[in-house]
C-alpha cells in the first residue's frame, strides 16, 4: 500500500466534525437555519406511552439556566473524561427534550438517527449562543 492509499484510508475512518454532519439533518428540519429550528421531522412515527410522535416542535429560546442545571444533574450528563457537558449525548438529549416539551425518556425511544439529529440540533443551538456572545 502506498502512502496516498494509507492517508485516504485513515481519513475515511476519522470521525466527521459536527458541522459536516449538520448537512445530513437539514432535510429533517423545517428551515435550513439550524440556529432557529422550530420543527424536527422524525424518520418514522414513534409511539411512546400511547403518544405518537412524527414531528417535534422545538423552542430553545424558552429554555433558561434552570433547564441547563436540570440537564447537568442527570446521570451521565457530565462526562468522566473531564470534557464539558455540552459534548455529552445525555446532556444534549435532555436539552432537546426540554425544548420539545417532552422527557429524555421519550427521546431515548426514538430511532438512533433521530436521537443523534436532535442532539446535533441542541449542540448547534448552544454553540450559537456562545458564538453570539463572543462577537459582542
Amino acid at each position: 500500500m502506498n502512502n496516498s492509499t494509507k492517508t485516504s484510508a485513515a481519513a475515511a475512518t476519522e470521525p466527521q466534525p459536527i458541522a459536516a454532519n449538520v448537512e445530513e439533518i437539514k432535510d429533517k428540519v423545517e428551515t435550513a437555519d439550524l440556529t432557529r429550528i422550530k420543527k424536527y421531522k422524525l424518520s418514522r412515527p414513534v409511539t411512546v406511552a400511547d403518544k405518537t410522535y412524527e414531528v417535534l416542535s422545538l423552542d430553545f429560546d424558552k429554555l433558561t439556566g434552570e433547564d441547563m442545571e436540570h440537564a447537568a444533574m442527570l446521570p451521565g450528563a457530565i462526562p468522566g473524561d473531564g470534557s464539558t457537558s455540552e459534548y455529552s449525548k445525555t446532556y444534549l438529549m435532555a436539552i432537546a427534550a426540554r425544548a420539545a416539551g417532552i422527557t429524555i425518556h421519550e427521546i431515548r425511544k426514538f430511532p438512533i438517527a433521530d436521537t443523534t439529529g436532535l442532539t446535533m440540533v441542541a449542540y448547534g443551538f448552544l454553540m450559537r449562543g456562545l458564538s453570539e456572545s463572543i462577537k459582542q
